[in-house]
């Protein structure tokens, strides 16, 4: 039996399917850009919801077959915000789309993740925390906000009538991004009175 080589293990546990998985959804982000400028929202709203399958497809694979990697690590959340944030620039401020995102939830959208980097920044260089993964408010946040992205491209596209749906939606998604947000300065408090150099933090 033929004995696998440092660099082969090395490329298998690089070219996994979450790790493929992964990349094809950030392939995905300049395609659904280019569709929702263009004025092809049904086309965008395929993108973006089968880009949303593959990121429940490859964590749950990963899971299953044990296929985490540091690759996988950096990847999915890149690729999960590089969707996110582009389609909240384009559908609150690009010209051609009818019904937008408001400007203040988008704005409110981006302070949070600008505060969450300042957050990670700080726990590093003061005390060394290397990890600070989402807690469960910033899941359900993510999770809102991608539900008030998907609906307003759908009332672009084909479901028009979703208009006060996506209003509610706004009201909820500022609730649950500036809940988020204190829940992640009140993570970020904790750990600087509690860490230490090497800390890592889950939940």
């Amino acid at each position: 039996m033929t004995e696998l080589t440092p660099a082969a293990v090395s490329r298998a546990r690089v070219l996994t399917v979450p790790n493929l998985l992964t990349l094809l959804r950030l392939l995905m982000v300049p395609f659904f850009v280019n569709a929702s400028i263009r004025g092809l929202f049904t086309m965008a709203f395929i993108l973006f919801v089968t880009a949303a399958l593959t990121d429940v497809i490859d964590g749950t694979v990963a899971r299953l077959f044990n296929q985490r990697s540091r690759l996988g690590a950096m990847l999915d959340p890149a690729a999960d915000k590089a969707m996110m944030i582009c389609g909240f620039v384009v559908y609150t401020f690009h010209p051609g789309v009818a019904h937008r995102l408001p400007e203040w939830l988008s704005l409110v959208v981006f302070a949070r993740d600008g505060l969450i980097i300042l957050f990670a920044c700080l726990l590093y260089t003061r005390i060394r925390i290397t990890r600070f993964p989402p807690s469960y408010a910033g899941k359900i946040s993510t999770l809102v906000q991608a539900v008030t992205l998907a609906c307003v491209i759908a009332v672009n596209s084909f479901l028009p009538g979703l208009s006060k749906v996506a209003e509610a939606l706004f009201l909820v998604a500022l609730v649950a991004t500036l809940g988020s947000g204190l829940d992640y300065l009140r993570r970020t408090a904790v750990m600087l009175e509690a860490g230490g150099p090497g800390s890592s933090v889950t939940g």
